[in-house]
């Protein structure tokens, strides 16, 4: 037996692949990657934006991450404010007070970040500067 023949023999017996096997297993190995490779172009893309609400008794708010709009409504005329908090991706923590009532316009908060920074925020009720009934904190992308 010849010395190339046992090695292939040997690589075989090891649980690796013939020569002949390894030149298949390449273009797989190829197209597993290339499918890996945009289904993680295709994830970070749906992440560079996000819209998103949520309400909390007597009030709620919204981030639209088109234009950066971070929106605050008081449902209730009940002496209560509704307050949202949005920490920007520099760290600063943003504030937009709204103590319209129920009959008033929603408070429109508009800031500028940079696209596809992370934002997170919340939104809470207010009295005598007091939160209460907050909501959890949420994360959006600008």
């Amino acid at each position: 037996m010849s010395e190339a023949g046992s090695t292939s023999e040997a690589r075989t017996a090891r649980g690796g692949t013939s020569r002949a096997g390894g030149r298949r297993a390449r273009p797989l190995a190829l197209l597993a990657g290339a499918g890996a490779l945009a289904a993680v172009t295709l994830l970070g893309s749906q992440s560079a934006s996000a819209d998103s609400s949520t309400n909390i008794t007597g009030g709620g708010a919204s981030y639209q991450s088109y234009g950066e709009i971070f929106t605050v409504h008081d449902y209730s005329a009940d002496g209560y404010a509704v307050v949202g908090y949005l920490y920007g991706p520099n760290g600063g923590l943003h504030t937009c007070l709204n103590t319209n009532g129920e009959a008033g316009a929603a408070k429109v908060c508009n800031y500028s970040f940079a696209e596809g920074s992370e934002v997170e925020w919340q939104v809470c009720r207010r009295k005598s500067g007091v939160d209460y009934n907050c909501s959890a904190w949420r994360v959006d992308y600008s």
